[in-house]
């Protein structure tokens, strides 16, 4: 624990600190409206089926925004990428607002979608600001302690919109805008470059040409191709708890939807402090996190087939963590691979390999649990086991 204590100096200043400081405020305006996303929709005139269009195509943008992201990330740099890509999102933010109806909602919500492009460059901004032994315990604090604000500020949403109704949540988003606001112009005069060579400016036939360059995926080295393929199947694992765990609670567990709504935030709370203590270790321990994380996975999802109230907290815990500590241990993998020149086009394909998995796993998980429940739990234990097994798989090499 001293060890982490010497080495602060790591995740609170510098590049790394700035982006942990905007990230727990953006984690402040994104809990009091992400839940409540859906019901916004709805109130606009929304039924069901536009609802998941919406998210449909805003998937399908953020897809096709990603590769041209990761492009840019090495082409203009990460700073640059960043900064612009923060401001659309601010500006995206405050027409949140204001959309008469849920057509309009769809739109901006595609073009807030679309502007996450730069997450590439925020991977690889850490990683080019880390020394690589730091790699895991600064992915592991920068993904965990922006998750705070999630335990407390979520109900604030839900009073704006009981007392308020649709105002309320015009409200909220518009304290979500000022928010981002503030993030913006934090990155704008805090974020240093890190890539020693950018260019000042790209042409539209460029950016288009990044598409091209997906190509490349055949080409990798076996390796890093395997790092893709375990996130691919990792977020698939993901997508039952993600979706159908609430459902299947309150509708065959027969739990009371504000106690459900307690446990979660229990679970959550569970979830950060144990990976706040892990971080003391995860770099020395960094070759056992695949390890450690599927062993995880594994025992949740057993403990789940109980079909127990406690046994499926347990279950959503220790997926929360094990899923946490692989993708730690992956993304601190992809910065040892690839190298700083490449780590934009490297972190593009690792996302994009995310987006997929989410999107097959959203459908398999659906499919599955009509034909039965238990399906939630057998699902990531399987692909837990294979993801384990391509982990074993030997062969290093590096992407130059």
């Amino acid at each position: 624990m001293r060890g982490l204590g010497r080495n602060a100096k790591y995740y609170i200043s510098g590049n790394v600190g700035v982006l942990l400081l905007t990230w727990l405020l953006y984690a402040i305006g994104n809990s009091i409206t992400m839940p409540y996303l859906s019901i916004y929709m709805k109130m606009l005139g929304a039924n069901a089926i536009d609802i998941g269009i919406t998210y449909s195509v805003a998937m399908t943008v953020q897809l096709l925004a990603i590769i041209p992201g990761g492009y840019l990330t090495d082409t203009i740099g990460r700073r640059r990428s960043i900064v612009i890509g923060t401001w659309i999102v601010t500006a995206t933010s405050f027409l949140m607002v204001i959309p008469p109806n849920w057509q309009a909602l769809m739109i901006i919500y595609a073009l807030n979608s679309a502007a996450a492009y730069y997450q590439p460059a925020l991977l690889a901004l850490i990683l080019d600001s880390l020394p690589p032994s730091r790699y895991a315990s600064g992915i592991l604090i920068t993904s965990v302690i922006p998750q705070i604000p999630w335990l407390i500020l979520p109900p604030l949403g839900g009073s704006l919109i009981n007392k308020y109704g649709l105002l309320g949540i015009r409200i909220a988003y518009l304290v979500s805008a000022v928010v981002s606001l503030i993030v913006a112009l934090i990155r704008q005069y805090t974020i240093k470059e890190t890539l020693n060579s950018t260019k000042s400016s790209v042409s539209f036939k460029e950016v288009l040409r990044s598409y091209y360059l997906l190509r490349s995926i055949t080409d990798l080295p076996k390796d890093l191709l395997r790092i893709y393929v375990m996130t691919l199947m990792l977020f698939i694992a993901l997508m039952p708890m993600n979706t159908l765990l609430p459902i299947y609670v309150v509708y065959r567990l027969k739990l009371n939807t504000v106690y459900w709504g307690y446990l979660v935030s229990l679970s959550y709370a569970a979830y950060i402090m144990i990976n706040v203590l892990l971080a003391f270790y995860v770099d020395k321990l960094r070759n056992k996190l695949v390890l450690w994380g599927i062993t995880a996975i594994v025992m949740g999802s057993i403990l789940g087939l109980l079909d127990r109230l406690v046994s499926v907290i347990v279950y959503l815990v220790l997926l929360q963590v094990g899923s946490q500590l692989v993708m730690t241990a992956l993304q601190s993998r992809v910065g040892d691979l690839v190298s700083v020149d490449r780590r934009g086009h490297g972190i593009g394909l690792m996302i994009i390999f995310q987006l997929l998995g989410q999107a097959i796993g959203g459908y398999l998980s659906g499919t599955l649990y009509r034909l039965t429940t238990a399906s939630l739990f057998l699902m990531p234990l399987t692909l837990a086991i294979i993801i384990l097994t391509l982990n074993l798989a030997p062969g290093r090499s590096r992407n130059k």
